[in-house]
């Protein structure tokens, strides 16, 4: 589980950082305790869909375009199931903090 601030909810943006994404010019925002991870998927052109620390309440994740699947997987990361779309393999298991 994540270690950020304990009070942050799910669906509060209050401890995150508003960003531009390179691929989309347009500013995101993303939880301040994934910033490191997600801009290192980015250095590697990675482009992220989503993602959410979990704020101790959850897993969190990183999703990410189909065409990098193969990528994330090449730099370890696993996926996360989703029972939402079963067949998915676009989420991924964070490796910030475990």
């Amino acid at each position: 589980m994540c270690n950020c601030n304990k009070h942050t909810q799910i669906g509060n943006y209050g401890n995150q950082v508003m960003v531009l994404a390179w691929w989309s010019n347009s500013f995101i925002c993303i939880d301040r305790c994934l910033f490191d991870e997600i801009t290192l998927l980015w250095a590697d052109e990675i482009i992220t869909t989503g993602c959410c620390c979990g704020h101790n309440q959850i897993e969190g994740f990183i999703g990410v375009e189909i065409e990098h699947i193969q990528e994330m997987k090449d730099l370890g990361y696993t996926v996360q199931f989703n029972p939402m779309r079963p067949n998915s393999e676009t989420s991924f298991n964070l490796k910030t903090n475990q």
